[in-house]
């Protein structure tokens, strides 16, 4: 579970910085870039998302000694997943391709149900 939770680690890195990289573009593409009328807001809105949950992943999985830890080894891998279904739909969807756009719904549930299985990591938490 180590190991995995060094690569959600990275993972969560990685979200960061690629959406640092989305905000760039949703504030300096033209206008013409975007689906009309809100496409540049819900790729804002996609990478703060990303952003958010890339920092959690990184905080998070430094929890491991003293959080439970198969319960936040499957609360993390859902917010990853749950950030990729949610974030890159969302993104692509402001930029006006539309085909992943179902897939948004199920990655804001996924990512929801990922944070009540966080919190309860703290329940079962190891003794320090």
């Amino acid at each position: 579970m180590c190991k995995i939770l060094h690569y959600l680690f990275a993972l969560g890195a990685l979200y960061a910085g690629l959406a640092v990289a989305t905000q760039a573009l949703a504030t300096h593409l033209p206008d013409a870039a975007f689906l009309p009328p809100q496409g540049r807001s819900m790729v804002q809105k996609a990478a703060d998302i990303a952003l958010w949950h890339g920092i959690a992943l990184c905080a998070l999985t430094l929890g491991v000694t003293r959080l439970h830890p198969l319960r936040l080894t499957i609360g993390c891998l859902g917010l990853a997943l749950g950030t990729t279904f949610f974030s890159i739909p969302v993104a692509l969807h402001g930029f006006g391709y539309l085909l992943l756009a179902r897939l948004a719904p199920l990655g804001g549930s996924m990512i929801i149900l990922s944070w009540l299985c966080v919190a309860s990591s703290a329940l079962g938490q190891k003794k320090p």
